[in-house]
């Protein structure tokens, strides 16, 4: 088996599998130019005395040389590791030495960082550049091959590539995912939900190294014989609205935050540029609801929120569009089984919350020499997914957040999910995240974070006021207003940078 061989497999050769959509950068890349470039590429890992098994890390923007190099890699028998190209150079010195990788792929940047780190343990004739018109060392060495290479055969759990989690809570950790997983989500989550067509154009605003942007923005539009749409510059919202005018996708992925931003900067023809949208995905964090509103009541399409995991490839809980549950990230997708657990591993009755695993054929053999983290993540072939959920009685779930983000306060548990639905929805918040910290006596209070485009400082108040409809423990005791709530690369908010901000300031906002 291959999964890059099953990622080429349809689509008719004259079709346009890539388009890249850069601000400074326009191509259009054919399915026999990709196949054909995803050989040479094959052929070049070879040349440089990369053997099957052995790893070689990707840090590239968005665009079709990232694109040959992944399934060129995979194709080879080599493994690739993709990593965001938003790091420092010692972070990427630390995953090159842990990996043992053979070889880099990287921007001429990435690499005379590693360069500077002096302990790279890859030679200087294995690193290769691309530059940013699409030219350097990779494309010189994938033109000196021929395309003649067959691909690597391995067994179905193989260690195909590697991600890297997003690094939430702690050191991020090399997740291996296997030969069989892309054709596993393929067949679930993009059958069953998406209902991936030939003729669908895909969008994710998610990059691929982002294990919800890989899905979205390139296995499951390829395996489909489809098109994706790639850009390699940082999200914004006016660069997005410009993408979506033109490209017109039909399937269109992206987190709650950036459904936030581009209600916010919608403009005149935004409703034109999602026309043939027929699928809306958000994942990555909860979907607000008043978000989910806002976009129904301005453009008419329902957003589709899911949940997945790097350790599991991509959504595993997802909405359908004929049976959408407000409030929830809906039911297991076909190919994964679910189960709410107690302390001792045993399923809860429905309403009660526990703890969320999942098991499927796309979840990750493991992590990269984390023996210990390893082995409280996989748990007799399930994962244990860190969120605790509550399943309705009609089997949807709804999310309770991360385990190590509930709170237990005046000697209750606490969900800050419950509590950033009903701030979400007072006019003038952008963003909110709901943390604890101690008070002047060391017991957790509630403290809410709030982002907001202008405040006139009335927010505070407001805020405060919406939630009495909470019970009084779940009534955030500080509201503090900020620019932006921090996040990592792959949209996600560091709770625990607000936790940091929380200890020893001198609270700005309100007090109740």
């Amino acid at each position: 088996m291959n999964a890059a061989v099953e990622i080429l497999r349809a689509g008719d050769d004259r079709g346009v599998a890539i388009r890249l959509r850069g601000d400074d950068r326009r191509v259009d890349v054919r399915r026999a130019e990709l196949r054909h470039q995803v050989r040479q590429a094959a052929r070049a890992f070879a040349a440089l005395g990369v053997t099957p098994g052995e790893r070689v890390v990707l840090v590239l923007p968005d665009g079709p040389e990232l694109v040959f190099a992944f399934l060129g890699a995979i194709w080879h028998g080599s493994v690739p590791i993709v990593l965001s190209s938003f790091l420092r150079a010692d972070v990427y010195a630390a995953i090159v030495a842990e990996s043992a990788a053979r070889a880099v792929v990287a921007t001429e940047l990435v690499l005379a960082g590693l360069r500077a780190e002096g302990a790279c343990p890859v030679p200087a004739a294995a690193m290769l550049s691309v530059a940013p018109d699409g030219g350097g060392t990779l494309a010189a060495a994938i033109a000196r091959q021929d395309a003649t290479a067959g691909a690597h055969d391995a067994a179905p759990d193989a260690p195909a590539f590697w991600l890297y989690s997003s690094g939430t809570t702690g050191r991020p950790k090399g997740v291996i995912h296997t030969q069989r997983a892309v054709d596993h989500a393929v067949a679930s989550y993009g059958r069953h939900v998406l209902a991936v067509r030939p003729d669908d154009v895909a969008y994710a605003t998610s990059k691929l190294f982002f294990a919800y942007g890989l899905g979205g923005g390139l296995y499951f539009p390829l395996a489909a014989g489809g098109t994706t749409v790639l850009s390699p510059e940082p999200f914004t919202p006016e660069r997005t609205w410009r993408i979506l005018a033109e490209e017109t996708p039909s399937l269109f992925f992206a987190v709650p935050s950036a459904y936030r931003a581009l209600l916010d900067a919608a403009p005149a023809n935004a409703a034109a540029a999602l026309a043939r949208a027929r699928r809306c995905v958000s994942a990555g964090e909860a979907l607000p609801e008043p978000i989910a509103r806002a976009w129904r009541d301005r453009f008419g399409l329902d957003i589709l929120d899911g949940l997945g995991a790097t350790e599991a490839l991509h959504i595993f809980l997802s909405q359908r569009p004929e049976a959408l549950v407000p409030g929830t990230v809906g039911r297991p997708v076909p190919g994964y089984d679910v189960r709410v657990v107690d302390e001792h591993g045993a399923p809860c009755p429905a309403g009660t919350p526990g703890a969320l695993r999942v098991r499927g054929a796309s979840i990750a053999a493991g992590y990269w020499q984390r023996p210990d983290a390893a082995a409280r993540a996989f748990v007799d072939g399930w994962l244990v997914t860190g969120d605790q959920a509550i399943e309705d009685v009609d089997g949807a779930i709804r999310l309770l957040g991360r385990t190590d983000d509930l709170l237990k306060v005046s000697g209750q548990w606490v969900s800050p999910i419950e509590i950033e639905e009903v701030i979400a929805a007072v006019p003038g918040v952008r963003e909110c995240a709901v943390v604890g910290a101690p008070d002047a006596s060391g017991l957790t209070e509630l403290v809410a974070w709030i982002a907001a485009p202008s405040d006139d400082g009335t927010l505070p108040a407001r805020v405060a006021g919406a939630c009495e409809i909470l019970s009084r423990f779940k009534r955030p005791k500080r509201v503090q207003v900020i620019e932006a709530l921090p996040r990592t690369p792959t949209g996600k908010i560091q709770r625990f940078v607000l936790r940091e901000r929380c200890g020893g300031a001198e609270p700005k906002g309100r007090q109740p």
